[in-house]
């Protein structure tokens, strides 16, 4: 998948969880330092605070993740292992050990009773377990990510390893045997492309999240009154910053033609069962077509997520909003050729679609500032920009 900011699939290697014991649970814990495998006589402890690499001990490929969404969970990061593709992407494979219950900050990783998070150096992600489950193509597993806005602990978070190898004995030696034999998988299954497409959307449509919100999460019913915004980059020292966050005049005119389109479809509609025809027929069936690809895909795009259990974001409305902005022209010229049935009112109609296109520029212009963040405005411009109390306008405190 791509989404409309440019993250999506890197096609690397999937990681993900299942709830049985095979060798593809088996993973080589490396000093980032050293280069061959072999372990240290005597072995070194890995510590609280540690910054490690984790290798697949079935493809011998690290453990990564970057900013690019997961497949079910769009506002965490791809987790997988690396595999240069020549994708123009490099491997971000380094991992600080954090071990929650621990004593000191000297603590070592114990088997067992050491519970442990994984913190991505470059990202600060957090490795996490979704709780979603993928589709067909994903074998039903579980969904690993990168967390990178933590909300503090939660169990999802933490890992612990059941058992532990080292050194060159016969048990050893075994273990590399297995380990180098094929894994049994199911993989009998192919697909197509138009059954993985329809799986995905289904998993997404009822994939639940865990308990806690998002701090930028909202419901469907704030996304047609623009009563919620998404920050996505504050500068380190200044107040520049970008958001997600519409035109509201556009937004509004979007919604308003959605609605003026639906009362003057049933007026024509029953109108026409009592055989008074308002507009010609060529008129009425562009009408109609218009209603069922514009119409019907706000529709189709925007009320299935009143029935999901999982948290929503903002930019989950962007497609259908493209319907109803699409929908927008289509009422305009309606109005002008068939409503304004006199010069004079064509020529006022005129003047407030021209009002209109200015008064949309008029706060883009206003609202550039927080749109591609080039300029760093003061607490007050800040504040000045706040148009409702439920925007998260970031004001930097000095």
């Amino acid at each position: 998948m791509i989404y409309e900011n440019g993250r999506g699939s890197s096609h690397q290697q999937q990681v993900t969880c299942y709830p049985f014991k095979d060798v593809n649970n088996w993973w080589i814990v490396k000093d980032p330092g050293r280069h061959q495998l072999v372990v240290n006589n005597p072995p070194r402890p890995v510590r609280h605070g540690d910054v490690v690499q984790l290798v697949h001990g079935m493809t011998t490929r690290f453990l990564n993740t970057h900013d690019v969404a997961a497949p079910l969970s769009p506002h965490s990061q791809e987790v997988s292992c690396y595999v240069d593709y020549n994708i123009s992407m490099p491997s971000q494979n380094l991992w600080r050990l954090d071990i929650v219950n621990r004593e000191s900050d000297t603590e070592v990783w114990k088997t067992i009773l050491s519970e442990v998070r994984l913190v991505h150096v470059n990202t600060s992600a957090i490795l996490k377990l979704s709780g979603a489950h993928l589709p067909d193509w994903g074998f039903q597993q579980l969904e690993v990510v990168g967390e990178k806005l933590s909300r503090g602990y939660h169990e999802s978070m933490v890992w612990n390893v059941e058992e532990h190898r080292y050194g060159k004995s016969q048990e050893q030696k075994e273990r590399e045997l297995e380990l180098h034999s094929p894994a049994q998988m199911d993989v009998s299954r192919n697909l197509s492309f138009m059954a993985r497409f329809l799986e995905l959307q289904w998993r997404m449509l009822t994939a639940k999240s865990d308990d806690s919100e998002h701090k930028y999460s909202s419901s469907p019913l704030d996304w047609v009154t623009l009563d919620t915004s998404i920050a996505y980059w504050l500068h380190p020292r200044t107040s520049a910053q970008i958001h997600l966050l519409g035109n509201i005049v556009i937004w509004a005119s979007a919604s308003l033609a959605m609605v003026v389109y639906v009362l003057l479809f049933f007026w024509y509609l029953l109108r026409r069962r009592r055989s008074i025809c308002d507009i010609p027929e060529d008129s009425w069936l562009r009408w109609v077509l218009a209603g069922a690809l514009c119409a019907g895909g706000w529709a189709v795009n925007y009320l299935p997520f009143f029935m999901m259990e999982k948290t929503l974001f903002l930019y989950h409305y962007l497609p259908a909003l493209t319907f109803q902005i699409l929908l927008l022209p289509v009422v305009l010229q309606h109005v002008s050729d068939h409503l304004c049935r006199s010069q004079l009112l064509r020529s006022l109609f005129s003047a407030l679609v021209v009002a209109w296109y200015s008064c949309a520029c008029h706060v883009f212009n206003t609202l550039r500032p927080l749109t591609y963040g080039d300029k760093s405005l003061s607490p007050s411009e800040l504040k000045a920009l706040r148009w409702k109390d439920s925007w998260d306008i970031l004001i930097r405190k000095h």
